[in-house]
């Protein structure tokens, strides 16, 4: 009787349109988070779509400087901020589960040929991300402005993590150099390395 209640909440909280593109475009580890997590799904969506909005804000402002895709510091921030406000707000037992839950869907994607940011998925952009979701777990404030303010304090001391690049968004390799397109894109092991974001 609890699952079929837990159950009619959840859809019933999933009824607008925009909620249903979201609960198709969820891979089956996040669909299982949200079917187990009912009573705090509805706030993760809408946490989601205020991060979201807010790094592009902060794109749009010029906050970040060069490639502000897949392995930037604009989805070190994304990550982390993420974290941040759903570990304030549901705890962050949950939301680091949701958190695996997502890398797990970019498994899928990548094994699927879905794209993410222009790039399909692989290891070391799933690495950055399980790492800046626990610095962001971790990062404490009594108002989203204040997590915000915190995530951006470890982005720039350099206790978040992005993907080597250089200024002109070419990946690099552990010695520094290039890394030739064709030796990394639609590989899921590969030679780009993470490194922390004061660099």
């Amino acid at each position: 009787m609890n699952k079929f209640i837990a159950l009619l909440f959840l859809f019933s909280s999933l009824h607008l349109s925009a909620q249903k593109v979201a609960w198709k475009k969820l891979g089956s580890a996040e669909k299982v988070w949200v079917v187990t997590h009912p009573f705090v799904a509805k706030r993760a969506y809408k946490i989601s779509q205020h991060v979201l909005n807010v790094v592009d804000s902060l794109k749009q402002s010029n906050y970040f400087t060069g490639n502000t895709l897949s392995g930037s510091k604009a989805d070190a921030v994304r990550h982390a901020y993420w974290m941040a406000v759903l570990s304030s707000e549901i705890g962050a037992r949950k939301s680091l589960k949701l958190g695996k839950a997502h890398e797990k869907k970019n498994r899928k994607d990548f094994e699927r040929g879905e794209l993410e940011e222009a790039f399909l998925p692989d290891e070391a952009a799933m690495e950055m991300d399980l790492r800046n979701n626990i610095v962001g777990s971790e990062i404490k404030g009594e108002s989203r402005e204040v997590l915000l303010h915190q995530v951006l304090l470890a982005l720039e001391s350099g206790l978040l993590w992005k993907i080597k690049q250089n200024p002109n968004g070419d990946f690099l390799n552990k010695e520094g150099e290039v890394i030739p397109l064709q030796n990394w894109s639609g590989k899921w092991k590969n030679e780009r390395v993470l490194v922390p974001t004061s660099l």
